[in-house]
């Protein structure tokens, strides 16, 4: 008997978890908590998305999340100047929401379109198994 593989989005949990972590981490900074420790976990969390979901969409947005995340963080830093060259905390924040929006939008297609082919499968099975 062929087994048919089960229907599973342990990924998409898994980076669903980190992706709400991260945003976590967007909130407190904007509520003005600025941890050094904050920069690294966000880089880790990045990382752990990029190494798990296998959607080079998914993994592009979350580099960009990490590059924002590293620039928000040069923002925050007085520059030797007194003036400062990098874009604004709000702005970068912003442009962090919505690469986290759009890795968002994309896990729920992907999901769609597992369990879509999933109920295709099962409707297929069924019907070789009624024949």
């Amino acid at each position: 008997m062929n087994a048919m593989p089960e229907y599973s989005n342990r990924d998409i949990v898994a980076v669903r978890a980190l992706h709400d972590e991260i945003k976590k981490l967007v909130k407190a900074h904007e509520q003005g908590e600025r941890d050094p420790a904050m920069l690294r976990e966000v880089r880790v969390l990045c990382d752990c998305i990029v190494q798990t979901i296998r959607d080079a969409y998914c993994q592009e947005k979350m580099c960009e999340v990490e590059r924002h995340w590293d620039e928000l963080f040069a923002a925050d830093k007085p520059t030797r100047w007194g003036r400062n060259t990098q874009p604004g905390a709000m702005f970068l924040r912003r442009l962090i929401v919505k690469s986290l929006e759009a890795f968002d939008d994309r896990l729920k297609c992907i999901e769609e379109t597992r369990q879509s082919a999933y109920d295709a499968s099962q409707t297929s099975a069924a019907t070789r198994i009624s024949l």
